[in-house]
């Protein structure tokens, strides 16, 4: 190889190469390497921080575990006396209590029956008004113009009717 022959060139490239790494060194440890060893140690207190939140979420998830399965356990148990106590005093009762019990529940079934029906009835008002709103919205807008009361009328009615018509025919 040539350049290993030309002494005299080769020794000053190398002196210069040195100098040039050198200094090339000492500006990545004055400037580059505090601030990536600073995130390093940033990431790893983090890191830590986050193993030893971890661990202790797991610790007191382990607490609540067991607490957990104990009032469950005292749950059952409860609920097994209740149920015990429930059959025994069910054994008691006389037809009177059940008729009583029949009328009640009867009741209860048209009060429920009333309100789902005063539910669904409000819910439906409220469902119409907001179709109206989006009818008479996406219609000006297909139309590009204002539309007339009559006309806003008229489409609102129609929507709302179909509208419906779909969703009793789904139920």
């Amino acid at each position: 190889m040539p350049q290993f022959e030309q002494v005299e060139v080769f020794t000053p490239l190398l002196f210069w190469s040195l100098i040039s790494f050198a200094i090339f060194l000492f500006l990545l440890w004055k400037f580059a390497f505090p601030p990536i060893l600073q995130a390093l140690e940033e990431r790893t207190s983090k890191i830590r921080t986050d193993i030893q939140s971890a661990e202790d979420l797991k610790v007191e998830a382990e607490k609540l575990k067991l607490d957990f399965e104990a009032q469950l356990k005292s749950a059952h148990e409860k609920a097994t006396t209740i149920v015990n106590l429930a059959q025994e005093e069910a054994r008691k009762i006389s037809e009177k209590t059940i008729s009583d019990t029949q009328a009640k529940c009867r009741q209860i079934q048209k009060d429920t029956e009333h309100e789902i029906f005063t539910s669904r009835n409000q819910l439906m008002g409220e469902i119409r008004e907001y179709i109206s709103v989006l009818t008479v919205a996406s219609t000006e807008k297909m139309l590009r113009r204002t539309l007339t009361d009559d006309d806003k009328k008229r489409l609102v009615d129609d929507s709302i009717e179909e509208v419906l018509s779909n969703m009793e025919q789904k139920a």
